[in-house]
């Protein structure tokens, strides 16, 4: 009977699931619709090609899919198999958030761990919910954005600003190091005018905004204040946009063509509305390793599917088989996610460069003129067009 003291967590995962579930539902009408700029709330939910209105118990996430086919009852047309993985993918990323954050504590934030064979075990504690919930507002914001860039190429702005907005007031709620009083900044001692000291490394507190804009905090802005949350979320989506827009900029001057779309500018300026200016600025390398992951296994499965024989050395492919517009957003969404879970590794060992404004400039630049080189060795000169004599 010892199964009985866990059902109150297997409760709450099965609640979980089935929340993600029903948000991964709504998250295929928003990828469905918003690139075509129709309406998320009118009309309801129907089929693409006979316009019928899809009955309530076709829509049950996951068993509504299975149970068609992924066909439409009426005209049997097809469905993507897109809404089947959205929903899915948007069920487990909810589990494994609750399990990440609530239960295991990933990120070990004092007092947000939900016991779940405690005396109290069973509702988790309301601050577990409020960083739940707000950074599952964050994964939705990555998951349509991914799909629909995998899709259209595109990112709209209603996503991303919607998202951005939800980032900022939870910030401003939830600041730095809340849940934890703000006296926990006192692990840095008023002499102490850097927090890239030596003797300080990995001491900067977390809370749901893992670090604060800069250290130490102006006085202005004091630890546990509402206006040093705002400052963090508005600084995180300022340099997360930034940090795309300068790449963009420095790499299409050397590669000669556009290379960037500023949608990928706006999904980092999103995230870093929830997590501070310094994951999203790893999160753009983390993302381009993805990126390539992504491209080069879609063309190997592609060219598996299609029985093509490897390309030899020196040879140039073209054809839909390699695409000039590669979407950025699935990779830039992987990485910000694997950053943000891999920062209690990543945060200690990077808090000298990134509160170091000096050591920071230097890497900017040097970054800047590799990034330019690498651009400047892909150029390629412009194809010479074949003139066309008329008899």
């Amino acid at each position: 009977m010892e199964w009985l003291f866990h059902l109150p967590l297997v409760l709450w995962c099965l609640t979980v699931f089935s929340l993600g579930l029903m948000i991964g539902s709504f998250l295929n009408v928003v990828i469905a619709r918003l690139p075509y700029e129709k309406s998320i709330i009118w009309p309801s939910s129907r089929c693409f090609a006979c316009y019928q209105p899809i009955r309530f118990t076709d829509n049950v996430p996951i068993l509504g899919y299975l149970r068609l086919r992924g066909k439409c009852r009426a005209c049997h047309a097809p469905y993507s198999a897109r809404y089947l993985w959205v929903e899915v993918g948007t069920g487990v990323a909810f589990l494994s958030l609750f399990l990440a954050e609530v239960v295991f504590n990933w990120h070990g934030i004092p007092g947000m761990k939900y016991n779940h064979l405690g005396p109290d075990s069973s509702i988790p504690p309301f601050q577990c919910w409020a960083l739940f919930g707000y950074h599952a507002v964050l994964l939705c914001g990555l998951i349509a954005a991914a799909a629909i860039d995998a899709e259209h190429h595109i990112i709209p702005t209603q996503v991303t600003y919607t998202v951005l907005v939800v980032g900022v007031i939870g910030g401003a709620l939830m600041p730095w190091p809340w849940p934890q009083p703000a006296t926990v900044a006192s692990v840095f001692p008023p002499e102490i005018t850097m927090w890239s000291h030596p003797d300080y490394t990995g001491k900067v507190p977390t809370g749901v905004q893992p670090w604060p804009f800069w250290g130490p905090t102006f006085d202005f802005a004091p630890p546990g204040s509402w206006k040093l949350g705002l400052l963090t979320s508005l600084t995180g989506a300022l340099v997360g946009s930034l940090v795309i827009r300068a790449t963009k900029w420095v790499f299409e001057t050397g590669f000669g063509r556009e290379a960037l779309g500023l949608g990928d500018a706006d999904l980092l300026m999103m995230a870093g509305a929830f997590l501070g200016w310094q994951i999203p600025v790893l999160s753009l390398f983390v993302g381009s390793v993805a990126t390539l992951v992504l491209v080069l296994s879609a063309r190997l499965l592609t060219r598996k599917r299609a029985g093509v024989a490897p390309t030899p050395p020196g040879t140039s492919v073209s054809g839909p088989a390699s695409p000039r517009e590669l979407p950025f957003g699935p990779g830039l969404a992987i990485g910000v996610v694997v950053t943000w879970f891999a920062w209690p590794w990543l945060g200690p060992r990077l808090q000298f460069p990134f509160f170091d404004a000096t050591m920071m400039m230097i890497l900017v630049g040097f970054m800047c003129v590799g990034l330019l080189a690498f651009a400047l060795l892909m150029r390629r000169p412009n194809e010479p067009v074949a003139a066309t004599a008329k008899k």
